[in-house]
């Protein structure tokens, strides 16, 4: 006699995170094109309104530094050099089993230390929920994100599509 399994689907998949120096770090693969990325641990800053790397890891990871626009460092936490910045953009980003295009990243016009985060403008297109126990963050798609603003500059710092790989 054989035994029926039945599997049910699930929209929310999970990403683990590493504890250091009191952040919650998740990896996630930043593309510079269709098939060139770099894994890298960011730091899940739900207070942070927008995603944030370091030039010299932008350099590494291969992304283009013309700029969309140019951009203030102001409340980002730093530790020398000037208040510039620019945006530039990842064709995407994988976070576990999803894909997010055409993400805007701020990155410093100088070699300055600032944390490198994933911030609002990437989980605007999640619905998650944190597990602190198990140590894993829970996304699922949000069917219906809203644009994602700078509250001070009214940019519009909104993410490409999202896609779901099968797994």
């Amino acid at each position: 006699m054989s035994e029926t399994v039945t599997y049910t689907y699930s929209p929310w998949h999970f990403v683990e995170f590493r504890r250091e120096s009191g952040h919650m770090h998740i990896w996630v693969s930043l593309f510079s094109s269709s098939s060139d990325f770099r894994r890298v641990p960011l730091i899940f800053d739900t207070g942070a309104y927008i995603t944030v790397l370091t030039r010299m890891s932008a350099r590494r990871i291969g992304l283009s530094m013309t700029g969309l626009y140019s951009a203030n460092l102001t409340g980002f936490n730093r530790v020398r050099g000037s208040d510039k910045a620019e945006i530039v953009i990842a064709p995407k980003i994988e976070i576990g089993r999803f894909i997010v295009e055409d993400v805007q990243i701020l990155v410093p016009l100088d070699d300055i230390e600032v944390a490198e985060v994933i911030g609002e403008n990437v989980f605007e297109c999640f619905s998650y929920t944190v597990d602190h126990d198990l140590d894993r963050v829970y996304f699922a798609k949000n069917p219906n994100p809203k644009p994602y603003k700078n509250t001070d500059s009214g940019t519009d710092l909104s993410c490409g599509r999202v896609l779901a790989q099968d797994n």
